[in-house]
């Protein structure tokens, strides 16, 4: 087990908390604890992101019909 220091009026807030969820101190710190680091697993690194957007056009090429219906809408300069 280890022993970590929390501020004073942290310590009172993360209290109330506990107390407002009817959990105990523990209980409510290390259910939060879970949670935000199971967020930080969930979140992916803009590599990640970019790699994922490749991979889906890759798999999912877009058709024709997709944005041919567009090209009348655009504005060329050269118009």
């Amino acid at each position: 087990m280890q022993v970590v220091e929390i501020e004073d009026s942290l310590a009172v807030k993360i209290g109330e908390l506990a107390k407002s969820e009817n959990k105990s101190l523990t209980e409510f710190i290390n259910s939060f604890l879970r949670e935000n680091f199971d967020i930080k697993k969930r979140q992916t690194s803009d590599e990640e992101k970019l790699k994922r957007f490749t991979d889906s056009y890759q798999n999912f090429p877009q058709k024709s019909e997709e944005y041919d219906i567009w090209q009348d809408e655009q504005v060329w300069e050269n118009e």
